[in-house]
């Protein structure tokens, strides 16, 4: 399997606290069966109010530190350095000046849990158009998109790809979580899994058992494309194959069903 999303990278953000939490979390990414991780350390506002620099040597000390540790300690994994990116104003900025893009082309791409930007629509065309493929970061815990889902399937519709985490199929993230996961699986409208793994205890990797879950409520098929298939195609910077969400029609209300029945154009008095 390939983990697309984690923040396993030492004290960079609120991930693994240590060197040996983080190697504990490889170990056990290992033992689950996972080959290679995309390590996405959160990327805010506030981390380049002194300039993209600042982030840059603060997430390369850290990986550093990781990447010695693992040679240490006889570990051998698969690994590379990306970011999971907040939307902000200097969005573009930090993709130019910063290694986020996933393959050269695909940005993970996250919004605060309780508001999403009203001219999202327009963010999101902005950078299809340059050439670049958001990937919604976990949509089904974003409050907004919990309360209105179709939203989720608009974006989709204008070329984002979406990723859910683990934890929301399996319930250890909230019942609404879940609800939104299980109802973007339904609409065909979810093209990756991850593990968003912060941690051991309370955010652990459920690589194995998400894996498993997938396989018992939607096959196999799906399992291996949302969490082997598609990350592969993802980090190699080839496209992916997108199942344009349907649109639903309108609930029609019995009111206007019975008009449509009257033979003529009188309506209700």
């Amino acid at each position: 399997m390939i983990d697309i999303h984690n923040h396993i990278i030492p004290g960079v953000d609120d991930g693994a606290k240590s060197v040996d939490i983080a190697l504990d979390m490889l170990r056990e990414a290992q033992r689950q069966g996972v080959r290679h991780l995309v390590l996405t350390p959160h990327l805010y506002e506030p981390d380049i109010l002194q300039g993209t620099q600042v982030w840059r040597e603060r997430i390369e000390q850290g990986s550093q530190k990781l990447f010695q540790a693992m040679q240490k300690a006889d570990l051998e994994m698969s690994l590379e350095v990306r970011a999971e990116v907040r939307y902000q104003e200097l969005l573009h900025k930090i993709i130019s000046d910063l290694d986020v893009l996933i393959g050269g082309r695909y940005l993970l791409l996250e919004f605060s849990f309780n508001f999403v930007p009203n001219r999202i629509e327009d963010i999101i065309y902005d950078l299809v158009i340059d050439g670049i493929t958001p990937i919604l970061a976990h949509p089904e815990r974003i409050v907004p998109w919990q309360n209105e889902p179709s939203k989720v399937l608009d974006l989709i519709r204008l070329g984002c790809l979406s990723q859910i985490d683990l934890g929301s199929v399996l319930g250890s993230l909230g019942k609404s979580s879940e609800k939104l996961a299980r109802y973007l699986l339904e609409e065909d409208a979810v093209h990756l899994a991850g593990s968003d793994s912060h941690n051991l205890t309370s955010r652990p990797l459920l690589a194995k058992p998400g894996y498993d879950w997938l396989c018992d409520n939607y096959g196999q098929g799906l399992a291996d494309k949302l969490l082997i298939e598609n990350p592969e195609r993802i980090i190699r910077g080839e496209e992916i194959e997108i199942i344009i969400p349907r649109v639903h029609e309108m609930p029609v209300s019995w009111r206007d069903k019975v008009k449509q029945w009257l033979p003529f154009n009188g309506g209700f008095r």
